[in-house]
């Protein structure tokens, strides 16, 4: 007997041991393993991604000097000896490039007319010059490859430009508050790289209303040099700061968002915010400073409820700086513009701001994770985005928020939605004026997502839009994709007869 305990005692003794001695480095090397096996994943998706490395220097008021090193993956499938850009600034070159109604002129030249645009110095190969012609009305860069890019491969272009930032309320555009302060709001500043798809590169022209960008998602790292006295916001975090010879030098960076955008002004000040794990980030006026507090709190209460309905946000800060668009809110990847007129009275109290605020966060879902041609289908985005406006102040406030919603913004639209003879899925170009636009295309398009709602039931709508994102998420979108994915789904009552009546 004691033979056998004294033999059981060995055996449990060397099983005690093996646990302890092997086990742990066998579990350690299984994590480290798995550490190495996705940081390879990530490696490996990353080299399928566009990075854009950009340095630029302003002078604190409307110029700015940038050198941008763009490393292109040529995903087309097809052998490339051209690329195209989007040179969005150079609508503001003259009257003549001008895209606006006339009746929003003074709205976005308050002080009269400011020209401004975007000029090309240099241009380069991996390292050698090449030939380079602006077209499209100066609103299209196109670049003669002195190499082909083969399908799967890489290249280094390199841009020198400079920039003349006009004076007006617009996503690109600055103006002067008070006796010396500048805000200044670089809104598709930079040479964008065109989107290549089935027909060929997408070189549409900047329209009169509406979002103009149909991008790729791609890696940014962007580096401001300023005077020492302003603050930059941008899109991405923050990953360093310093001063030098009486400047302020800013490096942002995020990989896989659609573009970047910035604000830069020697009027801020900050106050910030974490929900779910998520630094949100309010710069504003110092006059305006119950605005910049209520922009933080309705965008915490909408990451809040978009998180659980959607699916999570996956950057780990978004920022929102008081501009000057006068079309109210602009949406960028962890990035909103938001007018000053917003901060104030009576849009502060009358919802208007909360809901531009909600509609501008819904959309780092929509077009910023799952991107459309927001040009020629602007419902895709638009009219899903409008939906999950109305279904913050539900979530939100209950029944009252809902109906609050409906007076405002339904109610209003009705009639309109009625005379207008144009479909919530035509293209941006296709209707008369901005309110017509808002009508047709964002409250209808978020009737239509009602209906949804009431036919199919509240939890399948919500795993409908969490398939949409997981499915389309980095990626772009068509609305013949949309219309599949939701017809596979084969909720009860959506047929071809569903959707027809929305057309």
């Amino acid at each position: 007997m004691k033979r056998i305990l004294a033999a059981f005692s060995i055996l449990l003794f060397a099983s005690l041991a093996f646990f302890y001695f092997f086990l742990p480095e066998r579990a350690a090397l299984n994590i480290e393993q798995a550490k190495n096996s996705a940081s390879a994943a990530n490696d490996a998706e990353s080299t399928k991604r566009n990075h854009y490395d950009i340095k630029l220097e302003y002078d604190g008021l409307n110029r700015i000097k940038a050198e941008m090193d763009l490393l292109y993956i040529n995903n087309t499938g097809k052998s490339m000896d051209e690329l195209f850009f989007h040179l969005y600034p150079n609508i503001f070159r003259d009257r003549n490039h001008l895209p606006f109604f006339k009746q929003d002129l003074r709205l976005v030249f308050p002080e009269g007319f400011s020209t401004g645009g975007i000029d090309i110095l240099q241009a380069s190969q991996d390292g050698g010059p090449i030939r380079w012609a602006v077209q499209n009305n100066d609103e299209v860069l196109k670049l003669s490859l002195n190499k082909p890019v083969q399908p799967g491969k890489s290249s280094r272009i390199r841009l020198t430009f400079t920039l003349t930032v006009p004076k007006a309320n617009y996503r690109f555009g600055y103006r002067v508050f008070g006796k010396d302060h500048v805000t200044l709001s670089l809104g598709y500043w930079y040479p964008i790289l065109a989107v290549y798809g089935r027909d060929g590169w997408k070189l549409d022209r900047h329209p009169a209303m509406g979002d103009p960008a149909f991008s790729d998602v791609s890696d940014y790292t962007v580096r401001f040099t300023v005077p020492q006295d302003f603050t930059v916001a941008a899109s991405g975090v923050l990953q360093g700061k310093s001063t030098k010879d009486g400047k302020s030098i800013y490096t942002y960076s995020m990989e896989k968002i659609r573009d970047f955008a910035a604000a830069l002004s020697n009027n801020y000040e900050t106050a910030e915010e974490y929900v779910d794990g998520i630094k949100i980030i309010s710069y504003f006026h110092p006059e305006d400073k119950k605005g910049g507090f209520m922009a933080l709190d309705v965008a915490k209460h909408a990451l809040y409820i978009y998180n659980r309905s959607f699916g999570k946000y996956p950057y780990p800060e978004l920022h929102i700086a008081e501009t000057n668009f006068y079309a109210g809110g602009m949406e960028f990847p962890t990035f909103i513009m938001m007018n000053t007129a917003k901060y104030r009275e009576p849009y502060l109290s009358n919802t208007s701001f909360e809901r531009s605020m909600a509609h501008e966060v819904a959309h780092q879902w929509w077009y910023g994770l799952v991107g459309n041609d927001s040009i020629n289908e602007p419902w895709l985005d638009e009219g899903l985005t409008e939906f999950s406006t109305l279904y913050y102040f539900e979530k939100r406030y209950g029944e009252a928020g809902r109906e609050s919603y409906f007076e405002r913004q339904v109610n209003s639209s009705m009639s309109l939605i009625k005379k207008s003879g144009r479909s919530m899925l035509d293209s941006v170009s296709s209707f008369k004026n901005n309110r017509e636009y808002f009508a047709v295309v964002y409250v209808k398009g978020a009737l239509f997502y009602e209906e949804l709602k009431n036919t199919i039931g509240e939890e399948k709508l919500l795993d409908f839009l969490r398939s949409y994102l997981s499915t389309y998420m980095y990626k772009n979108v068509s609305l013949d994709e949309f219309i599949k994915l939701l017809k596979d789904k084969n909720y009860p009552g959506i047929d071809d007869n569903f959707l027809k009546k929305w057309a």
